[in-house]
């Protein structure tokens, strides 16, 4: 995976409200927003990484990310292992 690469975990399936985009170096939160007919609208950076309990949803939904299901086994190790650290409250586990 190359240096500071985000894929996206969408939380609550393909249209979510919230995302987690994490690389091997850190992870942070997107919030999106779309229109009445369901089509996306815009998306914001949230300046923090995720909670524990985002951390966790993110563990569990990873399965669905298309960009996650093309990484090489050794990188999805590391993206799960980067949200199973933030999950269990380590510090600096989210990056810089």
């Amino acid at each position: 995976m190359k240096p500071n690469r985000h894929i996206l975990i969408h939380l609550d399936g393909p249209r979510s409200a919230k995302t987690v985009a994490v690389s091997l170096e850190r992870s942070v939160v997107l919030i999106s927003r779309y229109t009445a007919d369901g089509l996306f609208d815009s998306s914001e950076l949230l300046d923090r990484p995720p909670t524990r309990e985002e951390a966790c949803a993110a563990i569990c939904a990873a399965h669905r990310s298309s960009d996650f299901n093309f990484l090489t086994p050794q990188d999805q190790a590391g993206i799960l292992w980067r949200l199973a650290l933030v999950a269990v409250g380590k510090p600096k586990a989210a990056g810089p």
